[in-house]
């Protein structure tokens, strides 16, 4: 392991934001993971329209990623009341739930693409902004 202590400050912050992406991203894997099965029993097995069926997928993986998040992912940054946290998390994740829904209905709508596919694309399109407005707003440092 080596030492960061003697980086200079700008250089330090762009390490840490880095392994927090890290961080993040692994934590949205486990997020997507709970999202595709949640998409697939809705739609497939309990025969929600997609329409329907995203958004509550979406839902049931951002709690799951919250906690996550929340736990790991910015455990040294969360200050104050955890309801505060969420009660930012939540705005924001739901933007990203409106942009991955809707890259989701336009892939699989115009182009025909496989529904768990398009799902996936949106997810890595949402999942841009849901990490920086996090960074920023909800475990600002």
């Amino acid at each position: 392991m080596f030492s960061t202590e003697s980086w200079p400050r700008p250089a330090y912050r762009f390490w840490t934001l880095t392994q927090r992406f890290q961080k993040f991203l692994l934590v949205g894997g486990v997020g997507l993971g709970v999202n595709l099965v949640a998409l697939f029993v809705l739609h497939d097995v309990v025969s929600l329209q997609l329409k329907v069926a995203a958004p509550l997928a979406i839902a049931i993986s951002m709690a799951v990623t919250f906690l996550l998040n929340e736990l790991w992912t910015w455990h040294d940054r969360g200050s104050g009341r955890v309801l505060t946290r969420l009660m930012l998390y939540v705005p924001i994740n739901t933007v990203g739930l409106i942009i991955n829904t809707q890259v989701l209905l336009f892939l699989e709508g115009r182009y025909g693409v496989y529904y768990l596919l398009a799902n996936l694309i949106g997810a890595v399109v949402a999942a841009v902004w849901n990490f920086f407005l996090n960074n920023a707003v909800t475990w600002r440092a």
